[in-house]
């Protein structure tokens, strides 16, 4: 089978200037090594108005980090990972991935880190396809070795630190975590937000070791958009994502093309995740990975994983080189846990309106849209930005993650913000390019869904999102409805719903466990309701696979009547208010936020729950699952999900299985 390669960065796009040339043949002599005799050609290349001895200071330029982080930022280029391009045969194209345990280098201070790969980098390759032609990928299990990490944990049982450990690298003060140094090169991938029926999806359980392989068929028939491809062991994905097998799946389509949106070196992925790397005896970094969590409290509740070094496209704090014009960037978030919430500063100030959105993780939407102060991507969520740089000649500008509540580009240790810089921009000194006009519209075949548009008799599922219980993890309940008669309140499992409307729903829990038996089934081609209600502050990234969806509607409650003792509601949760839907939340989706992206408070007058409503749809049939996008969640808020079609659903009865496809109120038969 053809392997290919390609990189196609030194072709201009079709509004190139002289200046993008001249810049073009400057990074193709630098990758090539001809470093002799490049100061003449930039000297005596009449599109520069300043020879290089005249030339100002170019922007930017390294910053020290935390002085415990012992890392330059800003000291090394952006990274872009390499294009992997299928070849045809007959009616599909064909392509091979293998996975390979490989050292990289991460940062130029750094010693190579030892990581699990896509073909020998982090992240893996952008595979690049085209809409409408079906994809056959092999993925080839090359493992070595157990997982490149060290797993470690801390804590105290007084609560919470207000500088926790996982600000720093190192294992001191950690425990190690037991079984993780054993855990051998099994593999299972994941296309996330493809298409693609349950035997293709990457079943997490359907482990390949080395020497095996996976072999997966993807319609590839959906809007041009960034997708990413992970790996989905059971159990352990936490460790396997961690240990760097990620990497990026773009399709493209004729309908982005007419657009003529920012190409080439103007179209850039921007990876985002965050590592911890160990130390030597004499306190030097090491390069070993380290994931390290806190348990809380004497009942050890784990907090989610978050680290302090950020990598962007495999590089720690890195910079980009940018012209004065607009750019594209797809910006990904494949961090375990930790929620991005960026900004872009200029003078260290943000800059307001800086970042366009023109898709989200399914593609490309209706207008152009800027976010309300920062744009927030939680794990395993996408969206597409237009950035123009074309008002900041000369000038170095920062993307940063922050807070809610905390001056942008400031630290706050005790959320895991030592260090907020995400990467720097470095605007080329010239006169601007201003050929490109940002579209007043974009994909004409993009349209939001209404309550109006939904099916009159579509199943409504509820899942509820709980705090720690028995596992000390948060827990994710699927609910059924029911007749409160009879029920003396609280009662574990039964939670009571005041909408908007006065409507008051009970629901009682029919699973939790991934184990617990049944799912969700749903009908082939159908459209469902789905209700997630966060009974907590602490936001979690929802994910469903065989599906697509749109996001409804995002509404506060008082959650403050559920019984944490019970485990049930003493009294209704009730409606508050409705919040605005972010611009990357209005198109297409695959993952969604539940709960606040800013600070959590606690208390009775703190932070409200969240009821996030979606219209999902099912095109493909077949067995997946939903869950938490926090991989440290991910093993506790897991439940199986079933697509079947519609006429097999008559045959199903008494099987046990969720009959909810048939039953347009929702409720199970069993």
């Amino acid at each position: 089978m053809e392997r290919r390669y390609d990189d196609k960065s030194d072709i201009p796009a079709p509004d190139a200037g002289p200046s993008d040339v001249a810049s073009l043949k400057r990074r193709t002599l630098l990758r090539g090594g001809t470093v002799a005799g490049l100061g003449a050609l930039v000297a005596g290349t009449p599109f520069f108005t300043r020879t290089r001895a005249e030339a100002a200071p170019a922007p930017g330029g390294p910053e020290p980090s935390a002085p415990e982080l012992k890392l330059t930022k800003f000291k090394d280029p952006l990274r872009i990972p390499p294009v992997l391009r299928p070849h045809e045969h007959g009616g599909h194209d064909e392509l091979t991935v293998r996975m390979r345990t490989a050292d990289v280098t991460v940062h130029s201070e750094l010693p190579p880190v030892t990581m699990w790969t896509y073909e020998g980098s982090y992240p893996g390759p952008t595979i690049e396809t085209t809409r409408g032609r079906p994809l056959r990928v092999v993925w080839e299990n090359r493992l070595s070795g157990n997982v490149p990490v060290t797993a470690v944990d801390f804590g105290q049982a007084k609560g919470p630190m207000a500088d926790p450990l996982s600000n720093y690298p190192g294992t001191d003060g950690c425990r190690e975590v037991a079984g993780v140094a054993d855990l051998g090169p099994w593999a299972a991938v994941h296309l996330h937000g493809m298409l693609a029926g349950g035997g293709n999806d990457g079943w997490m359980e359907n482990l390949i070791a080395p020497g095996e392989v996976q072999l997966s068929a993807y319609p590839n028939d959906q809007a041009a958009t960034t997708l990413w491809y992970h790996d989905h062991t059971h159990h352990v994905s936490r460790f396997s994502v961690f240990a760097g097998l990620a990497g990026l799946f773009v399709a493209r389509s004729p309908e982005e093309r007419e657009l003529n949106l920012p190409r080439g070196e103007q179209d850039v992925p921007l990876v985002l995740s965050d590592r911890n790397f160990g130390l030597d005896a004499q306190g030097a970094l090491t390069g070993r990975l380290v994931h390290k969590v806190e348990m809380v409290g004497a009942q050890r509740l784990m907090r989610p994983h978050a680290a302090p070094y950020t990598l962007v496209n495999g590089v720690v704090w890195p910079y980009l080189e940018v012209e004065p014009r607009w750019y594209r960037f797809r910006i990904v978030n494949t961090a375990n846990s930790r929620l991005y919430r960026l900004m872009l500063l200029a003078d260290g100030r943000p800059v307001p309106g800086a970042l366009q959105v023109i898709g989200t993780d399914q593609g490309l939407i209706g207008e152009p849209a800027a976010p309300d102060g920062a744009l927030n991507l939680s794990p395993g969520e996408r969206a597409e930005v237009l950035v123009d740089f074309g008002a900041f000649p000369g000038q170095a500008l920062k993307l940063v993650n922050t807070l809610d509540g905390v001056v942008p580009g400031t630290s706050s240790k005790r959320n895991d913000l030592l260090e907020p810089d995400v990467m720097q921009f470095r605007v080329a000194d010239r006169r601007p390019n201003t050929r490109f006009k940002l579209p007043s519209a974009l994909s004409p075949t993009f349209r939001r869904v209404t309550r109006d548009d939904l099916p009159k008799d579509a199943v409504r599922r509820w899942v509820l999102i709980v705090g720690p219980g028995s596992t000390n993890m948060p827990e994710m309940w699927e609910m059924e409805e029911v007749d409160a008669a009879g029920i003396t309140f609280p009662a574990a499992g039964v939670v009571q719903v005041q909408d908007a409307d006065g409507t008051l729903t009970t629901l009682r829990r029919k699973a939790m466990d991934y184990d617990d038996g049944g799912a969700f089934t749903a009908t082939h081609g159908g459209t469902e309701v789905w209700k997630y209600l966060n009974l907590g502050g602490s936001p979690h990234p929802m994910h469903i696979h065989l599906a697509h969806f749109q996001v409804l509607s995002r509404e506060t409650y008082d959650v403050t009547g559920f019984d944490r003792a019970t485990r049930g509601s003493a009294r209704p949760m009730t409606f508050k208010a409705t919040s605005a839907l972010e611009a990357h939340e209005t198109g297409e989706k695959d993952v969604i936020r539940v709960g606040t992206a800013g600070q959590i408070t606690t208390g009775p007058n703190g932070t409200p729950g969240e009821l996030v409503t979606v219209a999902v749809r099912f095109p493909v049939v077949g067995r997946g699952v939903h869950h938490c996008h926090m991989l440290e969640h991910e093993q506790n808020m897991t439940r199986p999900l079933v697509v079947t079609p519609a006429g097999h659903m008559g045959g199903m009865t008494m099987t046990g299985m969720d009959m909810g496809g048939m039953d347009m109120g929702g409720t199970s038969h069993h």
